[in-house]
């Protein structure tokens, strides 16, 4: 179910020619003593990845990027995991001055006052996050005051980066309430991660910390919002935004769908993604996601499990059709799977004499600790295992990552829900049997 995506450039050869170019003018230099690596790399950030767009030689612990370059963020390094943000394309070029050994957490900025600022902004905060860390709740109010007090100072600047910085790296306000009609929980979301943001400015798309608070507006959006109902309001919540931020709306959700195996929105996501995004790079596997996936929509009739039960017999979970079927995908290893499981012995008793039932499907590897937790939770349904841990037949049918992972199907035998567990399985049982 993870993607693993690869991107290829669309910009890279213009810059890395024109960069190999000494004739032209520099738009980043810089020294560090020490430097044992012969190339640096500049990378511009698009919907939720960074592409790499230059390439430049190390010579003499020097360097410099020349060519033309569009005026934004940036990050120059080694990778995208080892370097830093650079403003480019203003008045002056940065120059960079450092040492090899911790170089991205010493190095400064030179020629260049937005840099400059920014940096300093984005270190003290970082410093005071770790420093709060470290602290117990009630010593934290005087670093807290600090932070704010640099938020603030962010906010008011007259620089649009430090403005835009100051606006991210402040937490989200505290939601006033967690409970509620969905159409009011997403005001109450959408008031608490975006009151007062600049939507509109050229900077938001080219920023990470966009996409990491969106991932984070997500997330917690998935965990207050039934799905169907969060499917309708982003639609229209996103239609809104300008277009140039809709693509890394739609994959950030994406990737907070994929933290909460919650496939079906995934889709719904990925799908969008690719309409407003032809061209993106990572098409083909959204692409190959989606046909693979199709087979495990709602409403798709459940593909058959024939796997054996704990006495070697072949169970197969089209047996239970005519009624309503958890099936459950767990392990005796897994201790989040066995810290639901009394919960899950509750549902069952509750709701089984109405035509509730559960077809257990275990990753385990060894027979003895299947039988074992088994027993030792109380789990009075269905079982079955190949004991092929997570090559299991029914987990590579059904695409599972990771467990607990859990499918609905109806008598019928389609699929009506995934990922249901804790509270939202007790809500959704109790919905269906009022």
């Amino acid at each position: 179910m993870y993607l693993r995506i690869r991107i290829r450039s669309r910009w890279g050869l213009v810059l890395l020619l024109s960069s190999a170019c000494q004739s032209q003018p520099a738009f980043l230099t810089g020294e560090i003593k020490g430097f044992l690596r012969d190339s640096l790399y500049l990378y511009r950030w698009v919907d939720g990845r960074w592409e790499k767009v230059a390439s430049t030689k190390v010579e003499g612990e020097r360097f410099s990027f020349r060519g033309s370059i569009l005026p934004g963020i940036y990050l120059w390094g080694l990778s995208p995991q080892e370097g830093d943000i650079v403003i480019l394309g203003q008045k002056e070029a940065p120059h960079i001055k450092g040492e090899g050994t911790r170089l991205f957490q010493t190095y400064l900025y030179e020629k260049s006052p937005d840099n400059e600022k920014l940096l300093q902004l984005r270190r003290e905060v970082s410093n005071l996050y770790q420093r709060l860390n470290q602290l117990p709740q009630e010593q934290r109010v005087s670093l807290q005051r600090a932070m704010d007090s640099l938020f603030q100072a962010a906010l008011k600047s007259s620089s649009p980066h430090l403005q835009m910085y100051g606006y991210l790296l402040r937490p989200p306000t505290p939601l006033t309430f967690s409970q509620g009609a969905p159409s009011l929980l997403w005001k109450e979301l959408d008031k608490s991660f975006w009151s007062g943001f600049r939507w509109d400015s050229v900077l938001a798309p080219q920023i990470p910390e966009t996409f990491v608070r969106m991932q984070s507006f997500w997330q917690n959006a998935l965990s207050l919002i039934p799905e169907d109902s969060l499917w309708r309001l982003s639609e229209g919540w996103i239609e809104k935004l300008p277009s140039s931020l809709r693509p890394t709306a739609w994959i950030a959700l994406v990737d907070a769908a994929q933290r909460y195996q919650l496939t079906e929105t995934m889709l719904f996501a990925a799908e969008h993604f690719l309409a407003v995004a032809p061209q993106d790079p990572r098409r083909a596997q959204l692409e190959q996601f989606i046909q693979a996936e199709g087979a495990l929509r709602r409403g798709q009739v459940a593909p058959d499990i024939a796997l054996p039960d704990p006495t070697g017999k072949i169970r197969r979970l089209s047996e239970l059709r005519g009624k309503w079927v958890l099936i459950d995908f767990w392990a005796s290893w897994c201790r989040p799977c066995r810290m639901e499981n009394p919960r899950v012995v509750r549902l069952y008793q509750q709701y089984r004499p109405r035509g509730f039932e559960i077809f257990g499907v275990s990753l385990d590897y060894n027979r003895e600790a299947w039988l074992g937790a088994i027993q030792a939770d109380n789990l009075m349904w269905t079982h079955v295992s190949d004991l092929k841990g997570w090559q299991s037949a029914g987990a590579q049918l059904y695409r599972v990552s990771g467990i607990p992972y859990t499918v609905l199907i109806d008598p019928q035998g389609r699929i009506v829900a995934k990922g249901l567990r804790g509270a939202s399985l007790e809500a959704k049982l109790q919905e269906l049997f009022p």
